[in-house]
């Protein structure tokens, strides 16, 4: 009976053709099932550690915002002893209470204090 069966060229490109396609549909189908099974069994997992890293995100955000509002000492986000350091220096060189002033934007009065403490000091 297989014997009488024959293909043409055409024919079996055909075939070759239509088996890739159906093989191709087969596996998709698949792929979307396996994978639509697989995503409730991780979603608890998955929101647990959504939920464990909007917590460290909540703390650190807190923890930025209160540096923020004081900086520790020494560092370069404390403004105020940014602005004491460069009016020291600057009254080393010789600035004038005024310059002080103007250049750091601090009162006179702090300036002509700056630069009293740093007299006394030398």
């Amino acid at each position: 009976m297989l014997e009488n069966l024959t293909f043409s060229g055409r024919e079996l490109l055909i075939f070759v053709i239509l088996a890739v396609v159906f093989a191709t549909v087969v596996y998709l189908l698949e792929t979307l099932l396996f994978s639509r099974r697989r995503k409730p069994a991780a979603t608890p997992q998955l929101d647990e550690h959504l939920e464990a890293l909007r917590g460290e995100l909540a703390a650190l955000e807190a923890r930025v915002e209160n540096l923020e509002a004081k900086p520790p000492l020494e560092s370069a986000l404390d403004t105020q002893a940014t602005t004491l350091a460069s009016a020291m220096r600057l009254a080393r060189e010789g600035a004038s209470a005024q310059e002080l002033a103007v250049r750091l934007g601090i009162s006179r009065s702090e300036a002509e204090l700056i630069i009293a403490l740093q007299r006394a000091d030398s």
